[in-house]
């Protein structure tokens, strides 16, 4: 049995969080979902942020609609830093990233040798882009440039 764990604001939900999910989903039977704290994601966007309970209800229902999750073992939990337990679980065998989010994969890997902990297995997805070749971001679905699937609208 595989723990998996991944981590986002999951702000405006989009075709690239289904992809992240999905993933995950696929690997693990215990899938761990660190979700941004409403002071971190703040820190990290320079702009209004969704408020994290309704973020996290938000992933919720978008893990509800995911048939491969019925009968994972699926746990959500706030985090404060770019780590969260990540870097202290002994438990944890994969962690699932974007290309973009590698670095930080790569980060948390040297934090936790460190720390006498195993490695983990890096999982790493392509991007989700539009037919434009634009990565689809909750910041382009928020402004509606284009919808969650990466459809232009304006």
């Amino acid at each position: 049995m595989a723990t998996v764990i991944l981590g986002g604001t999951f702000e405006e939900l989009h075709g690239g969080h289904v992809k992240l999910l999905i993933e995950a989903i696929n690997l693990g039977d215990r899938i761990l979902i660190g979700l941004t704290s409403d002071s971190f994601a703040r820190s990290t966007k320079r702009r209004d942020i969704i408020k994290y309970e309704k973020r996290k209800e938000n992933l919720v229902n978008l893990l509800k609609s995911i048939r491969k999750a019925s009968g994972k073992h699926i746990e959500i939990f706030k985090i404060d830093d770019p780590y969260g337990p990540a870097i202290e679980l002994e438990d944890i065998d994969i962690i699932v990233v974007s290309t973009e989010t590698y670095p930080r994969a790569k980060e948390i890997n040297e934090i936790r040798v460190l720390k006498g902990l195993k490695p983990l297995a890096i999982y790493v997805i392509n991007l989700v882009e539009t037919k434009e070749g634009e990565k689809i971001s909750s910041t382009h679905v928020r402004v509606e440039k284009y919808d969650s699937w990466g459809r232009r609208l304006s």
